[in-house]
C-alpha cells in the first residue's frame, strides 16, 4: 500500500489544481456588473436641408441600467448622457462576432459640472447606490446619420457607454467610498438594439 501512495498524492494535488482553475475560470470572476438594455421609445427620421445634408435616424431611447452583481454598485445617474462609440451591424450575431458595418467614434465637450471633482467622502447626488438585482432608468437620444453610412433596412446598434462623468481620475474616489459600495467607472457596453433605416423618399423635413 505504502508504494502506492506518492502517485495517489500527485493524482490529489492534479485534481486540486483542476479545480482552482476551473473556479478562476468562472463567468463571475469576470463578471459583467451592469447591463445596460436599449428599447426605442421613439424614432424620427429627418431629411437634410439641402442636398448636401445628411439624413439623420433621431432614435430616442429608454435605458435600464440594472446591477448584475451579488453587491452595492455606485452608478452614475447620467449614464447613457454620453457614449465613447456607436456600433452599428446586420444583426446581434455580427455583433458577438465582432462584425460590424460602423463604429462611430465620439467626440464630447466637458460641461462646467464634469470639470468639477466630486466629494471625496460620499457620492454626491449625482449617483445611485443600486443594489443587486436592482435597476434604474433614463432616457437618452441617438442621432445616426443615414445617407452613405447604413443602407435602407433593419440594423442594430450597440452603445459603448461612459459611466464616470468628471475629469478627475475616477480611482481615489472609488477607495474613499468603498463603504456605500463598489463604484462604476470603466465603460459599459449596451446590449444590442434593433433599429430600421426607411428608403430615402421615406425621410421627412424635421423642425430644427
Amino acid at each position: 500500500m505504502q508504494s502506492h501512495a506518492p502517485s495517489q498524492i500527485c493524482v490529489f494535488v492534479f485534481l486540486c489544481a483542476l479545480l482552482v482553475l476551473s473556479v478562476w475560470a468562472q463567468p463571475g470572476n469576470n463578471e459583467k456588473p451592469l447591463r445596460v438594455k436599449l428599447t426605442a421609445v421613439g424614432q424620427e427620421n429627418c431629411a437634410g436641408q439641402s442636398s448636401s445634408e445628411t439624413s439623420v435616424v433621431h432614435l430616442k431611447l429608454q435605458l435600464e441600467i440594472t446591477n448584475l452583481s451579488g453587491r452595492k454598485l455606485i452608478v452614475a445617474k447620467s449614464i447613457g448622457a454620453a457614449w465613447y462609440g456607436i456600433i452599428f451591424a446586420k444583426d446581434e450575431q455580427a455583433v458577438a462576432a465582432g462584425t460590424y458595418e460602423s463604429k462611430l467614434n465620439i467626440d464630447w465637450a466637458v460641461s462646467e459640472s464634469e470639470l468639477q471633482s466630486p466629494p471625496i467622502k460620499a457620492p454626491p447626488a449625482g449617483f445611485t447606490i443600486l443594489a443587486p438585482g436592482k435597476s434604474f432608468r433614463v432616457e437618452s437620444i441617438v442621432d445616426i446619420p443615414a445617407n452613405g453610412l447604413l443602407q435602407p433596412g433593419d440594423h442594430v446598434l450597440q452603445l459603448d457607454l461612459g459611466t464616470w462623468p468628471h475629469v478627475t481620475p475616477a480611482e481615489q474616489f472609488k477607495a474613499s467610498w468603498k463603504k456605500y459600495g463598489e463604484l462604476v467607472y470603466e465603460p459599459v457596453k449596451s446590449e444590442p438594439l434593433p433599429f430600421h433605416v426607411p428608403l430615402e423618399a421615406d425621410f421627412t423635413k424635421c423642425r430644427i
